[in-house]
This record gives C-alpha cells, sequence and structure tokens, in this order.
C-alpha cells in the first residue's frame, strides 16, 4: 500500500463539544474535543463520545451544530461546534 493510500484514512476530524447545563456535570468540564473518522455523522460522534467516556452512556442528549438543531444522520465537519444538553434544559 502507498502512503498516499494511507493517509486519508489516517485523517481525523476535530470537533469541539461544549456541554451545557447538568451535562457540564456528567462531563466534568466545560469543553473536549473529540476526533471522528471522515464522514462521521452526529449519531457517530454521540457513539464515540459513549464509547471513550463511560459516564454518557444511557444519558440522554439534545444535539447543536454550530448552534442550530441537528439530526443524528447530520454528516459532521472539521472544526464544527457541537452543542450538548439534556433534553428539556435551554
Amino acid at each position: 500500500m502507498a502512503l498516499h493510500d494511507v493517509l486519508p484514512m489516517a485523517r481525523q476530524l476535530r470537533v469541539e463539544l461544549t456541554f451545557l447545563g447538568s451535562l457540564q456535570q456528567v462531563a466534568g468540564r466545560g469543553t473536549m474535543w473529540l476526533e471522528v473518522p471522515p464522514g462521521g455523522t452526529l449519531a457517530r460522534m454521540l457513539a464515540l463520545l459513549r464509547e471513550r467516556h463511560p459516564q454518557f452512556v444511557g444519558v440522554e442528549m439534545t444535539c447543536l451544530v454550530n448552534g442550530a438543531p441537528s439530526k443524528a444522520q447530520q454528516e459532521l465537519r472539521a472544526g464544527d461546534g457541537v452543542f450538548l444538553l439534556a433534553p428539556g434544559e435551554q
């Protein structure tokens, strides 16, 4: 396999997660960066968050991407800001 074949697979997208309301307590911080695979969706990002940070397993979250309400199938892009809050918190 050539080097140019490996590099695209190795690149990850970095998205900034901002925890709002009660999720700051769950996270133990206000923000963090999470790397997701290229073409990763919001649902994949949440799965990775729960895999890497088990305190989020079973925690319901509402997600905003760059300030806009988002669906699970939304594809994320490098540098996106994802805001996470518990349902009903605003």
